[in-house]
C-alpha cells in the first residue's frame, strides 16, 4: 500500500525521537547519580577536616601551657614566633585516621616531602622561615579547606610530591616505625635504648657513676675540682662506649638513625663511635620510671597550621 500520508516516516520519526529521550533520561539520572556521589564526598570530606581540626586544636592547647611556661616574655616589637602543637604519636595516629577519610573529586590533595624549605608554597614561607628544620618538612594540602605544615621525627631522603584524590599517609606511618638507636646523655647518668618502632623499646641500658657537680668558688681549688670532674666524665663516657658497642653488635643492621639528646659535651665525645645517621633533638631528661615517654619525643610530629 503506498503511503501517501507520510504515516510510516511519522512513526519512525516518533521511535527516533522516544529513543533519544530515553537517552537523554538515562543520562540525566547518570548526571544526578554523579552529582550526589560528589556531594556525599565533599561532607565527609568537610566531615573528616572538622574532626582533624579538633583533634589539632586539642594538641594545640595541651601544648600552650608547657610552651608558655618555658618561653620568655617577649617585647611587642619582636618578630612573631609561629607556635606549633607537639603531636605525640597516639594524637598524630588519631588525625592520620582522619586525613585518611579525606578523598577528592577534583583529585587535588596534595602530599609533598620536602628536604629543606626551597619548595614550601608562599602562604608557609613565614613559618619556615621563622623555625629551622634540619628533618625537612612535610605538606599536606585541601585547597580551599586546610593545609598542615609538619616537621617529622626523621629526616626526608629526597623531595617529592604528588596530588591525587587521597592524602599519602604510609611515609608519616613508616617513621612513626623506624628503628632507632637512643641515647638520652647527661653526667653521670646515660641512657642508652633500641626501639623498633614508637611503641616500646626492645633494650635499654642505664648507665650511671658518680660524677662530681660543678665548682663555682673559683682560684686553685676549682681548677683542681674541675679536673677530677673531667676524669670522672671520662670515666662515665668509656662505660656509655662499652654498651654502645654491645647494642651496635646486636642491632646495627636493624637500626636506622640514632637519636640524640642530652649533655652536648659528652654526646660530642660518643658521636664517633655510633656509626649511624644521628638525628640530634632536645630531649627532656629521662625517667627510669617513664622510659616510654621518650618514645613520644623521639616519634612526634611538630604541627602547624598557614
Amino acid at each position: 500500500m503506498v503511503d501517501l500520508f507520510g504515516k510510516r516516516k511519522l512513526e519512525d520519526r516518533i521511535q527516533e525521537l522516544e529513543a533519544s529521550l530515553s537517552k537523554h533520561q538515562y543520562e540525566k539520572e547518570e548526571l544526578l547519580r554523579t552529582l550526589e556521589k560528589r556531594d556525599e564526598k565533599i561532607r565527609k570530606l568537610s566531615s573528616a577536616y572538622q574532626e582533624a581540626n579538633l583533634a589539632l586544636k586539642a594538641s594545640e592547647q595541651r601544648a600552650a601551657p608547657a610552651q608558655m611556661s618555658s618561653q620568655p616574655q617577649s617585647c611587642a616589637s619582636e618578630v612573631h614566633r609561629p607556635t606549633g602543637a607537639n603531636l605525640a604519636p597516639r594524637e598524630m595516629a588519631k588525625i592520620l585516621k582522619r586525613l585518611e577519610s579525606c578523598r577528592s573529586p577534583e583529585e587535588d590533595l596534595l602530599s609533598a616531602f620536602l628536604t629543606d624549605s626551597g619548595g614550601v608554597m608562599q602562604k608557609a614561607a613565614e613559618v619556615t622561615s621563622a623555625i629551622k628544620s634540619e628533618r625537612g618538612w612535610i605538606v599536606l594540602e585541601a585547597p580551599w579547606l586546610f593545609t598542615l605544615l609538619l616537621i617529622p621525627p626523621f629526616p626526608i631522603k629526597e623531595s617529592s610530591s604528588v596530588t591525587g584524590s587521597a592524602f599519602q599517609i604510609e611515609p608519616l606511618k613508616e617513621m612513626m616505625e623506624t628503628p632507632a638507636l637512643v641515647i638520652s646523655a647527661h653526667a653521670g647518668d646515660t641512657f642508652l635504648g633500641v626501639s623498633f618502632g614508637k611503641d616500646k623499646f626492645e633494650e635499654q641500658e642505664f648507665v650511671e657513676s658518680q660524677v662530681k657537680e660543678k665548682h663555682s668558688k673559683g682560684g686553685w681549688s676549682q681548677k683542681r675540682f674541675e679536673r677530677l670532674r673531667d676524669e670522672d666524665i671520662k670515666n662515665h663516657v668509656d662505660a656509655v662506649l662499652l654498651k654502645l658497642a654491645a647494642l651496635k653488635d646486636r642491632y646495627c643492621s636493624v637500626v636506622r638513625f640514632a637519636v640524640l639528646g642530652g649533655d652536648a659535651g659528652i654526646l660530642k665525645q660518643i658521636a664517633p663511635a655510633i656509626g649511624l645517621p644521628i638525628v640530634e633533638r632536645r630531649l627532656m631528661r629521662h625517667d627510669e620510671q617513664r622510659i616510654e615517654k621518650l618514645l613520644d619525643e623521639v616519634y612526634g610530629f611538630t604541627c602547624y597550621r598557614v
